[in-house]
């Protein structure tokens, strides 16, 4: 994969969960020296089929909009929308390892952009990113997003407590 042609962007589904837990599984360990941890009870089949039917109820509540990422037919990352309500709506991607640098994230990020503009006519879009992801805060940026406020010691990513930048973006 050279770059980020033949993608697709799908709603999750209940068939999905055999593969999804064996992508989140893979990539586990890359996913966690970025982000908090899930659950361990997450990485067995019933944790995911039970995140998948949770991820669909929101969905149907219209609160959040849980989009797989695929190339070739096969999973490499996750793109969501989700704890929307009033217009405001936050957004978050996850991106296999072997397929970061090849232009996914950003067009997860403009998919997530157009859903949450002509879809769920949202008006302002947030993410939350460790400072020490400079690679998240350049594709937010580059998308128009603008530091809104520092949270400090946010997030437990290992052992460490990371200090975070929320930002944001009016999308109206």
């Amino acid at each position: 994969m050279r770059h980020a042609n033949d993608l697709t962007f799908k709603l999750i589904t209940p068939e999905d969960a055999v593969e999804l837990l064996i992508f989140e599984t893979t990539e586990r360990e890359w996913f966690e020296q970025h982000i908090e941890a899930r659950p361990n009870s997450f990485y067995t089949p019933e944790g995911v089929a039970r995140h998948v039917v949770e991820c669909l109820a929101l969905n149907a509540q219209r609160r959040m909009s849980p989009l797989l990422i695929r190339h070739g037919g096969t999973i490499i990352g996750r793109a969501n929308l989700r704890d929307m309500d009033n217009g405001h709506g936050k957004i978050g991607y996850r991106i296999a390892k072997h397929a970061c640098g090849q232009g996914i994230a950003q067009r997860a990020l403009e998919r997530l952009i157009n859903d949450a503009r002509c879809v769920y006519r949202l008006d302002m879009l947030t993410a939350i990113v460790s400072l020490e992801n400079s690679a998240s805060r350049h594709l937010l940026e580059k998308a128009g997003f603008e530091v809104a406020e520092t949270l400090p010691a946010y997030s437990l990513v290992g052992e460490r407590k990371l200090d975070c930048v929320v930002y944001e973006k009016c999308i109206n």
